[in-house]
């Protein structure tokens, strides 16, 4: 005869499987190996489906793919990979992306569409991006960036490509030679005023991503942007640093309250400095 004990233990069991058991009803539209894919889970698969296409079509492809997507990670749990290290630091690099993009949406959704009077006027204090746009054909030498940055110096005394390309041939300094264009409508106005205010044929150097690229200007093909175009690329251009502003101010605060401490070494020249003359 079973003991009583024996039987609720057996009932328990029975029970706690039957609670694992998840069917594919109500809100979820699939289960992979006791995993569950909900239907709001696919209908944000669903938001970057291209327009006019069948949705049936669209809707039976982003669940096979969620479905193929649940496999693969399953998979990488079964082999521990969501226990490494390595996996540990993107996957809270990706989560700090995305609190941050989700920030950004939440405070600055009540930022306004420009009116024409603010248009206007934005048109009006930069030519340079609408009336007087301009296209340049750059001649230009690209190059590793140098561990030494001092070796830069070098070239203040070369007013021509040729020369730059001599000197890195000196200096044993690998290069290419390339052609680009400088578009006055994304240049920064005070860099523009600088390249267009040198002689014909001074390099000019900008390090970009670990290279340095000396270009030189080749031509100019007046380009102007009017009419709705330009209204609308200003409408595009004052919303967006009424964003950037906002992201700006909400860092500041955020720095001007928080505490942050370094260990030794790894602060900010700045902070250091005042470190130490608080510390004498």
């Amino acid at each position: 005869m079973r003991s009583k004990s024996l039987t609720i233990l057996l009932m328990a069991t029975a029970i706690a499987v039957a609670g694992c058991k998840r069917s594919a009803t109500g809100q979820v539209v699939a289960v992979v190996n006791g995993e569950e894919i909900s239907l709001s889970e696919l209908n944000g698969e669903l938001k970057n489906a291209p327009q006019g296409a069948d949705k049936d079509v669209v809707r039976a492809q982003a669940l096979q793919n969620l479905i193929n997507r649940k496999l693969l990670v399953q998979q990488a749990r079964e082999r521990g990979i969501d226990k490494d290290p390595d996996f540990l630091q993107r996957e809270r690099r990706m989560d700090d992306q995305v609190l941050i993009e989700m920030l950004g949406q939440q405070v600055t959704k009540n930022v306004s569409t420009p009116g024409a009077a603010e248009i206007d006027r934005f048109i009006a204090q930069n030519p340079q991006m609408f009336g007087g746009r301009a296209i340049y054909a750059l001649d230009q030498i690209i190059f590793p960036m140098p561990q030494d940055r001092n070796r830069l110096k070098a070239f203040e005394a070369d007013h021509s490509l040729d020369a730059v390309a001599k000197r890195l041939q000196t200096m044993n300094i690998q290069f290419q030679r390339q052609q680009g264009k400088l578009d006055s409508v994304a240049t920064p106005p005070e860099l523009l005023k600088q390249v267009t205010s040198l002689p014909a044929g001074e390099p000019f150097v900008i390090a970009t991503g670990g290279n340095v690229v000396v270009s030189v200007v080749g031509g100019k093909q007046d380009a102007p942007i009017a009419g709705d175009q330009a209204r609308q690329i200003a409408s595009e251009l004052i919303r967006k640093n009424a964003v950037t502003d906002i992201a700006q101010k909400q860092i500041k605060q955020a720095r001007d309250a928080a505490k942050i401490d370094y260990q030794p070494g790894f602060a900010p020249k700045a902070d250091a400095a005042a470190a130490g003359k608080a510390k004498s």
